[in-house]
């Protein structure tokens, strides 16, 4: 059985309920800060049975409790935080405590009730976790950044993170200094990738390494801090310094396939690599380099419509849709369903004895079941979920990227139109055209994909309320990076270009996404000129013969956007010191 505290001004009903639905034995309230610390100090001396702490305003989604309980051990969420609210409010956590930790908490929660005088920015559940840790509790925190999930990161990884956190924290590193070394050393090991050499690839095995293991650290450390949620830029930095490295390390993968003399078997070296060139892997792509850099371009759009589909999901449905119960068969199938450790894993092993070519093809292949698995659980679990439990705050919209023509296209229909029929028929025929060629369409009719795709811009303005409306975001996504990337190709754009391309593209969709999430989203992205505008001009480009300058022009103001955006948003004076 478990005891429950709320601490907040007042109980939520609909949270008490939850509880007691949960098999939660007694549920008390207390106020957050001193006095309610000390109730928790109490409980913990008296209740001899587990005890559940849920802190703020908003209820806890019943899945993440349900998550909780039967996660065994000490575990928290921290993730659960208000939808773009008026005013900034408490962030929700939830924080369940074995009994053989029951007297560090205590300890713990009459330290804190003794520097905690009345409300601020500092919440229960960031102070507890971290005076937990400080007092040698391991709590395993369930929401620890994109990368949480897998055997890779949770029998790995982050046993030695959670060290390093305590050890960072002690040396008053913040995330962002973390993080910051961990895209330094994803971009060093990129370097060493770049190589054919088997001792470069050993070297960029270990600074890829380190790179993933510092990132959790960060991770760990920012869902622990004292103001018990992670701040919006630290997990933009996290989402950002993750996605920049793999997406250098696919083209790092792609440049040491050109390296070595020009084959039709391009990209199969290695120990064993050799043995595969007479076969079908050594066609599938295309030959030679090209081929290499077909397949990275293919990967890079997989995992770009896997991260946003995540995203919009969360969004919707308030937790991950990972929230079945922590066991040693869960974690197998986290790993089958090849978060970012398990492709690490795989990239490091391919590279050095098969080589990039079969890289991507694995990438590709086990990447592609594993998001048609996620995918079909996450549209599953919308289907069933009750319109009281989604979210109808327009926050997903955001998501979009929608440009200035998009959104005027919107406003004609009001928001009346669902996104996502128009935007399927859309899909189907750009990818119809797409698989035909689109070198085969002359003049003006290289324009046709762009037409039928502005369909879905008369759901811009649609506050995307729908079961499954959380996929629009991701499949615009893939609309527009199927075009840029078959266009491209077709019109002797150079494969490395087109990758530039995608790779910022990319980067700005999930950027607009995160900006969305924590409440900052921008009605139409006119900077970034809207998906629709990079369509437009792409078209207009190929009319006028002048793809590969166009290319080069879009991906090169794009990356000079990201970091002026970076700079000017994420960095404004109300988010420093992350």
């Amino acid at each position: 059985m478990t005891v429950a505290l709320v601490l907040a001004g007042e109980a939520d009903a609909g949270l008490c309920g939850q509880l007691a639905a949960l098999g939660v034995r007694r549920v008390d309230v207390a106020e957050r800060t001193g006095p309610g610390l000390l109730t928790v100090a109490a409980a913990a001396r008296t209740a001899g049975e587990r005890v559940l702490i849920c802190v703020g305003t908003d209820t806890v989604p019943e899945p993440v409790l349900a998550r909780l309980l039967d996660a065994g051990g000490t575990a928290a969420f921290t993730g659960v935080t208000p939808r773009t609210p008026p005013q900034p409010r408490m962030a929700s956590a939830a924080l369940v405590v074995d009994p053989p930790d029951l007297d560090a908490l205590a300890g713990a929660a009459e330290t804190l009730a003794a520097t905690q005088a009345g409300p601020g920015p500092v919440t229960p559940a960031g102070a507890l976790i971290g005076e937990l840790g400080r007092r040698g509790v391991t709590v395993r925190i369930l929401d620890a950044g994109p990368d949480s999930e897998g055997a890779v990161t949770q029998l790995v990884a982050d046993p030695a993170a959670r060290d390093m956190a305590r050890w960072a924290a002690w040396r008053q590193l913040t995330p962002a200094a973390l993080y910051g070394i961990s895209l330094g050393l994803g971009l060093v090991a990129a370097l060493w990738f770049a190589e054919l050499a088997v001792h470069a690839k050993l070297l960029a095995i270990a600074a890829l390494a380190g790179s993933f293991l510092f990132a959790r650290t960060g991770s760990l450390l920012a869902a622990a801090s004292r103001e018990g949620r992670i701040r919006p830029v630290t997990g933009w930095l996290g989402t950002a310094s993750g996605l920049l490295t793999e997406l250098a390390i696919y083209a790092a993968l792609a440049v040491s396939a050109g390296v070595a003399p020009e084959t039709p078997a391009t990209g199969l070296d290695g120990t064993f690599g050799g043995a595969l060139q007479d076969t079908w892997v050594a066609t599938v792509g295309g030959a030679g380099t090209a081929g290499v850099w077909r397949l990275a371009i293919a990967a890079l759009l997989l995992l770009g419509v896997r991260r946003l589909a995540q995203l919009g999901y969360e969004q919707t449905a308030g937790p991950s849709g990972d929230l079945f119960p922590r066991s040693a068969l869960r974690t197998v199938e986290q790993a089958l369903t090849f978060p970012a450790g398990e492709r690490y894993v795989v990239i490091a092993a391919t590279s050095v004895f098969v080589g990039p070519r079969l890289t991507f093809l694995v990438l590709l292949g086990w990447g592609g079941l594993a998001t048609g698995y996620l995918l079909a659980g996450q549209i599953a679990r919308s289907a069933r979920t009750p319109d009281t439990e989604r979210a109808g705050d327009g926050t997903l919209a955001a998501y979009r990227g929608d440009g200035a023509l998009s959104s005027w296209v919107g406003a004609l229909v009001d928001g009346r139109l669902p996104p996502l029929p128009p935007l399927l028929v859309g899909l189907f025929v750009t990818f119809v055209l797409a698989a035909l060629g689109l070198g085969n369409l002359p003049g003006i009719l290289v324009l046709t994909p762009v037409e039928v795709m502005m369909l879905a811009a008369l759901g811009a303005r649609h506050p995307h309320d729908g079961r499954l409306d959380w996929l629009a975001p991701a499949l615009l996504l893939a609309g527009e990076g199927v075009f840029l990337a078959a266009l491209g190709l077709a019109r002797g754009v150079t494969p490395w270009l087109v990758f530039t391309l995608l790779a910022a593209v990319l980067v700005r969709h999930i950027d607009l996404a995160c900006r969305a999430r924590a409440g900052q989203g921008i009605p139409a992205d006119i900077y970034g000129l809207g998906w629709e505008g990079r369509m437009l001009l792409a078209s207009v480009a190929a009319v006028a013969g002048i793809v590969p300058l166009a290319y080069a022009a879009l991906s090169g103001y794009l990356w000079l956007l990201f970091i002026w955006d970076f700079l000017t948003g994420w960095l404004a004076p109300a988010d420093r010191g992350p």
